[in-house]
């Protein structure tokens, strides 16, 4: 009940003190937590696992009065276009598996991951409905992991039991850059504020697993590229301007 309430309250001064600002007068300091949706396309040597997959997350962001945006993102990514082979030995040639009570079983695999990010940029007065909307360009550094979900009835599969799993998920990790160019909107309608834009990450990992497909460790590093379209709902809360006084 107290968080709830909260909650409603954040939300009661944000729209009340929004009320009080006309953003085509002037650029004003904004608090900004995000909520996005988006659609992605691995490349790289990402391509070579997945497909394209969805992602859903948020941030924050603090905007000031010049336009300048420096915050937080994450985002959770998931797919079911899984191109890896890893478990295919296991399969009979139907593309079963056998379970101990005797009866076939047909793994489904899923993309899964995230993604974290620390960004800053600007947003610029190109195509500005208002002195606070326009195109905006960020950067920044973050970290990207992704792995193949093998859901199955691990009771009658033991081979791929949730230990076992791992040596067939694929693992990898490490750090990442991120650019970012897309559209940000301000209005004086409550709640009518979103971004969309393209997404851009370069991730320099590495596979964590022992294999037992290949019996191997893969110490190769990769390059794993994300292109995701990415429309984002701004809750804001904004900073009231100083008044200006003419003599």
């Amino acid at each position: 009940m107290k968080k709830s309430l909260s909650f409603v309250l954040v939300l009661f001064f944000a729209v009340l003190l929004h009320a009080q600002i006309n953003l085509k007068d002037s650029v004003v300091k904004v608090n900004i937590i995000q909520v996005d949706l988006g659609i992605g396309l691995p490349l790289g040597n990402m391509a070579e696992t997945f497909g394209v997959h969805q992602t859903v997350g948020g941030g924050y962001q603090f905007k000031n009065n010049k336009n300048f945006l420096i915050g937080f993102n994450g985002s959770y990514i998931f797919g079911s276009h899984v191109k890896d082979s890893s478990v295919n030995f296991l399969f009979t040639q139907g593309g079963s598996v056998i379970g101990t009570d005797g009866y076939l079983f047909s793994p489904i695999l899923f993309e899964q991951g995230f993604d974290l990010k620390f960004q800053m940029g600007k947003i610029t007065n190109i195509l500005a409905l208002n002195p606070n909307s326009g195109l905006a360009v960020l950067g920044g550094v973050g970290y990207l992991q992704h792995n193949i979900l093998i859901y199955i009835d691990e009771a009658y599969v033991p081979q791929l039991n949730k230990e076992y799993r791992k040596g067939y998920d694929r693992l990898t990790n490490g750090i990442a850059l991120n650019q970012y160019i897309g559209y940000y909107f301000f209005s004086n309608k409550n709640f009518v504020n979103f971004r969309a834009g393209f997404d851009i990450t370069e991730a320099f990992t590495k596979n964590r697993r022992y294999n037992f497909d290949t019996q191997s460790i893969d110490e190769e590093s990769k390059f794993d590229m994300l292109v995701t379209f990415k429309a984002t709902w701004n809750l804001c809360i904004f900073e009231k301007p100083q008044r200006k006084f003419y003599y």
